[in-house]
C-alpha cells in the first residue's frame, strides 16, 4: 500500500510539475517579439522548471542534437527560448506534446529539397523515383518553407523560388555530450549525398525533357525540418549549386514531366559508369540553358559532343573522329560536324566565341539534346 502511495505522489507531483512549466510557458509568450524571439530573462523561470524536473537533461549542459548532418549544442535556456517561440503559434500544451514525441522516437522524418530558380509549374507531379515536383507553398509546414515564401519577392539576391524538388528521409535521432567522442560514422553524410545527387539527376533530367531553349538552375539543397520539430532547428547547412542562374521559361507543364519521369526510368536502367558518363554531358547541356555567356555556352556544348563522340581512351584527331561519328546519330554532315567542333573550339583556347552565318549554340544544343535522349532509351553510346 506504501509503494502505491508514493507512485501516486511521483505522478502528482510529475503533474503539477508540468502544469507549472505549461503556465511558464504561457506567460513567457507575451514576450515574443514579431520575429519571433523571446528574450533571455523572460524565459528564466521555465529555465529553471525545466532543469529542476530532470525530464528535459538532454537538451542542458551543451549536449549536442545532430539531425542528419546538422546540429547543435544546447543549455536549457536556449531550449526554453525556442519552445516559447514554438508555443506563440500552436500553444504551450502543444508545443510540450512535441517535445515529448521526439523524445520518445529514434528516427525522425524529414524531407531534402532541391531549391529550384524561377521555375514555375502548372501542377504538382511525382515521378516514379519517389522525387516530387512541387510548388513551395505545398511543401509541410516548417520555418525553412515560412522563411522562403517570405523571400519570394523580396530576395535581395535576385533570386525566385517558387518551386522545388523533394524527396522523403528517415534520420536516426543522434544525442550526444560535448565530451563524447562522436564515433566516425559517415552513414548520415553518404545518405544527404546520395538524396542530392537523386534530387540533381532529376532536375538533369527534367530540363532534358524541356524545350532546348529551357534549363531548370538550382540554387541550393538543404534539410526541410517540420514545423513540429522546429524546436531543435537551429539552423541547417545548405549545399550551394555554383552554377549560372539565368533561368527563364514558361511554366514546366505535366507532358514536359511525363517525358522527363520516362526519361527517369530509362536512366535508372544504365550502370553506374555510363550513369556517370551521362550525368556529366546532362549538367554542361543545362548549364548551356541556363547561362548568358555565350563562351561559357560554347566551351559547355563542346564538353558535350567529346563526352558523347569520344570514349575515354581516345585522346587524339578529336575533330576528325566527331566528323566521322556525328553525322550517322545527328543532323549535321561530315563537313558541318568539323565545322561545329571548329566553332566551339575558339572558346576553349580563346574564351571569344566564332561568328558564323550557318552556326550557333542554339543548334547544337538542340542536336545534343535529342542524342542525349536517344543514349538514355537505347541504354548505350554510339561508341
Amino acid at each position: 500500500l506504501k509503494s502505491v502511495v508514493v507512485l501516486a505522489l511521483l505522478g502528482f507531483s510529475m503533474v503539477m510539475n508540468e502544469r507549472k512549466i505549461i503556465e511558464a510557458i504561457q506567460s513567457a509568450t507575451r514576450n515574443v517579439d514579431p520575429y519571433g524571439l523571446t528574450p533571455r530573462g523572460a524565459v528564466k523561470e521555465l529555465s529553471e522548471l525545466l532543469r529542476k524536473s530532470g525530464r528535459y537533461d538532454e537538451f542542458d549542459n551543451h549536449c549536442i542534437h545532430t539531425i542528419g548532418t546538422s546540429g547543435a549544442a544546447w543549455t536549457i535556456e536556449e531550449f526554453a527560448q525556442e519552445v516559447v517561440s514554438r508555443a506563440a503559434m500552436v500553444g504551450a500544451e502543444a508545443v510540450l506534446g512535441e517535445v515529448h514525441s521526439y523524445q520518445a522516437t529514434d528516427q525522425v522524418q524529414l524531407q531534402q529539397v532541391l531549391l529550384l530558380h524561377d521555375i514555375h509549374i502548372g501542377e504538382a507531379f511525382t515521378f516514379s523515383n519517389g522525387v516530387r515536383l512541387v510548388d513551395l507553398q505545398d511543401l509541410p509546414e516548417s520555418p525553412l518553407r515560412d522563411s522562403l515564401i517570405r523571400q519570394r519577392w523580396g530576395s535581395q539576391m535576385g533570386w525566385r523560388i517558387d518551386a522545388v524538388l523533394a524527396t522523403d528521409f528517415t534520420v536516426k535521432k543522434d544525442i550526444r555530450t560535448q565530451d563524447k567522442d562522436r564515433a566516425n560514422d559517415w552513414s548520415a553524410l553518404n545518405e544527404q549525398t546520395t538524396l542530392i545527387k537523386l534530387l540533381d539527376d532529376t532536375r538533369l533530367l527534367l530540363s532534358l525533357a524541356r524545350h532546348a531553349d529551357y534549363g531548370i538552375a538550382a540554387l541550393a539543397s538543404t534539410t526541410l525540418i517540420p514545423a513540429q520539430l522546429s524546436f531543435v532547428d537551429r539552423g541547417l547547412g545548405y549545399n550551394v549549386f555554383a552554377e549560372p542562374h539565368a533561368a527563364f521559361g514558361p511554366e514546366i507543364i505535366g507532358f514536359e514531366a511525363q517525358q522527363a519521369d520516362n526519361l527517369i526510368v530509362a536512366f535508372g536502367r544504365l550502370n553506374e559508369e555510363t550513369q556517370a558518363r551521362v550525368r556529366i554531358a546532362l549538367k554542361r547541356l543545362n548549364d548551356v540553358k541556363i547561362d548568358r555567356n555565350w563562351a561559357n555556352k560554347a566551351i559547355n556544348l563542346r564538353i558535350c559532343l567529346e563526352n558523347i563522340f569520344l570514349n575515354p581512351e581516345e585522346e587524339r584527331q578529336i575533330a576528325r573522329r566527331i566528323s566521322e561519328r556525328a553525322p550517322g546519330h545527328t543532323g549535321f554532315s561530315k563537313t558541318r560536324a568539323r565545322k561545329v567542333y571548329g566553332f566551339l573550339s575558339k572558346a576553349v583556347h580563346t574564351g571569344e566565341t566564332q561568328q558564323h552565318p550557318e552556326i550557333n549554340e542554339r543548334m547544337i544544343a538542340r542536336e545534343v539534346q535529342l542524342v542525349l535522349r536517344k543514349i538514355i532509351q537505347d541504354g548505350a553510346y554510339p561508341v
